[in-house]
C-alpha cells in the first residue's frame, strides 16, 4: 500500500485532507496543511525505514540474540541504532518532498500575507504557496518575491537532500 502511496498526485492528498479536516473544523489552518503533507510524507518514510531495517545485517541479530537479549531488546539496542541513519534518510526526502508542494496547502492551510495570531489555527503563509500567488501578477516587486521565494525554496530541498545523502552514505561505510 505505501508503494502505490508514493505515486499519489499530491492534489487527492489536499483533497482528502480538505473533507477530513477543513471540513470538519471549519477552517483552513496550518494543522490541515501538516495533514495533508503528512499524507504524502508517510509513504516515502514508511518504505525507507522499512529497507533500513531490512539492512540491518542478521549476523548482528544473532549475535544479540546469542548474547541473550530478548527480542524486544535487541530491536532497540541493535537493529534500530543500526538502522537509524536509513530511517533519518527517509525523514529528510520526505521533508524535502513536503516543502515543494502547492496543491494541498491551497485546499488545507490557504495563504496568509501577514504572520497569524494563532499560526497553527489560521491560514498561514508557505514559500510554494507564495511564489504560486506572486508569479501570475503584473507587479515587477511580487514577480521578483516569487522569483526569490523559488531560489529560497530551491536552496532548502538541495541542502535537505545533500544532508539526506550525506547521511546515507556514512550509514553506508558504518555497515
Amino acid at each position: 500500500a505505501a508503494k502505490v502511496l508514493t505515486g499519489m498526485p499530491s492534489i487527492l492528498a489536499g483533497v482528502f485532507a480538505y473533507i477530513v479536516v477543513v471540513l470538519v473544523t471549519g477552517n483552513f489552518s496550518a494543522w490541515a496543511g501538516g495533514f495533508a503533507l503528512s499524507i504524502l510524507m508517510l509513504p516515502i518514510v514508511m518504505l525507507t525505514a522499512a529497507d533500513a531495517i531490512r539492512g540491518v545485517p542478521q549476523k548482528m541479530r544473532e549475535a544479540s540474540m546469542g548474547l541473550g537479549t530478548t527480542r524486544t531488546q535487541m530491536v532497540w539496542k541493535v537493529a534500530l541504532p543500526t538502522a537509524l541513519p536509513g530511517i533519518l534518510t527517509g525523514v529528510m526526502l520526505a521533508v524535502a518532498r513536503a516543502a515543494g508542494e502547492t496543491a494541498p496547502l491551497l485546499f488545507t492551510a490557504l495563504f496568509f500575507d501577514y504572520w497569524p495570531h494563532a499560526p497553527f489555527m489560521e491560514p498561514t503563509a508557505s514559500l510554494a504557496v507564495l511564489i504560486y500567488n506572486f508569479a501570475g501578477v503584473p507587479y515587477p516587486e511580487q514577480i521578483g518575491m516569487a522569483w526569490l521565494a523559488a531560489l529560497v525554496l530551491v536552496v532548502l530541498v538541495l541542502a535537505a537532500n545533500i544532508l539526506a545523502q550525506v547521511v546515507s552514505d556514512r550509514s553506508e561505510q558504518l555497515r
